[in-house]
């Protein structure tokens, strides 16, 4: 019970204050799901992608972050359009923010790769039912239920073919406040969002005939934040196992796989291993994801087009 209350009373410090931290979910399979960090993505498979994913941070401590998202995409008729949809909840403590983005990527070929360029528009609600923590009194002014409605948008680009890929983004572009207190001057706050941007990169290489290397690397910029990056080795077997290796920065290693169950379904696991003193209180983090992929009729195969990205 003390460790909940402390970490919901840190929580609501951090919301208080100016923001500095990680504010926007961070999850470990995202090489497998690019439209999450960049809208230019949009389309790049040349068939309709959907991908369910679920996320437990920091199991065994009580109001630790959840993460739930479906990212879906697809490349238009016309070919060099794409368009995606990003659906995302994010519940940390008594904190709960629904996100749903739509984006729409142009892609125009070159001699040897891709360059798409995409946008992404919509909104963030956040609730926090600051009534759930335990308060010293039960008159205390904090102790409320607050509601936000934020419209934000992003864009990004996508350079990729079958052998390598490079992106950046920006994916959310306005900085709003964290917290609304709903017209009420009893609930002081100066925390803004912040905004982000990703720099990710990576490459696929036979190691033999049966096996393929791909490492890569995600670089996370925030406004008045230290640098963070990630970076990823995935070995694919076969063109069925996916098994990679993950670290992030000051805070975790993961392990990840992903495994082609046929020509539509995929499936995926992360387990993190935090690397700092919260290890001593966590069995690590959890994050599983079902994928499914339809080849569109109209659409043919493209020899420039990413496959393993």
């Amino acid at each position: 019970m003390k460790l909940k209350k402390g970490f919901y009373i840190g929580v609501l410090v951090c919301m208080c204050q100016l923001a500095l931290a990680q504010q926007r979910p961070v999850f470990s399979t995202y090489p497998y799901n690019g439209l999450a960090l960049n809208p230019a993505y949009a389309g790049s498979l040349n068939m309709f992608s959907a991908i369910l994913t679920n996320r437990n941070q920091w199991v065994n401590i009580d109001g630790a972050p959840v993460y739930q998202s479906l990212t879906a995409h697809t490349t238009l008729r016309e070919k060099n359009v794409g368009v995606g949809l990003n659906v995302v909840r994010d519940v940390v403590g008594v904190h709960e923010q629904y996100s749903v983005y739509g984006s729409f990527a142009y892609k125009i070929r070159m001699n040897r790769a891709i360059l798409a360029m995409g946008i992404q528009g919509g909104f963030d609600q956040r609730s926090s039912n600051l009534d759930d923590i335990n308060w010293f009194t039960q008159e205390d002014p904090l102790s409320v239920f607050t509601k936000s409605f934020n419209p934000n948008f992003g864009f990004g680009i996508y350079y990729a073919n079958r052998d390598y890929f490079f992106g950046a983004s920006i994916p959310y572009f306005l900085t709003p406040d964290v917290i609304d207190g709903g017209g009420d001057a009893s609930i002081p706050s100066d925390g803004k969002a912040s905004r982000y941007y990703y720099i990710n990169a990576g490459f696929v290489k036979d190691l033999n005939r049966n096996l393929k290397i791909s490492p890569s690397v995600l670089i996370r910029l925030q406004d008045n934040a230290p640098a963070a990056f990630d970076i990823n080795v995935n070995f694919i077997i076969n063109e069925i196992v996916y098994a990679g290796l993950s670290y992030r920065y000051q805070d975790s290693f993961s392990v990840m796989t992903q495994l082609v169950l046929n020509e539509n379904f995929r499936i995926g696991y992360a387990y993190d291993i935090p690397t700092g003193k919260l290890g001593t209180f966590t069995a690590g983090s959890h994050e599983i994801f079902i994928n499914y992929r339809i080849p569109l009729k109209f659409s043919k195969k493209d020899g420039l087009c990413p496959v393993y990205f």
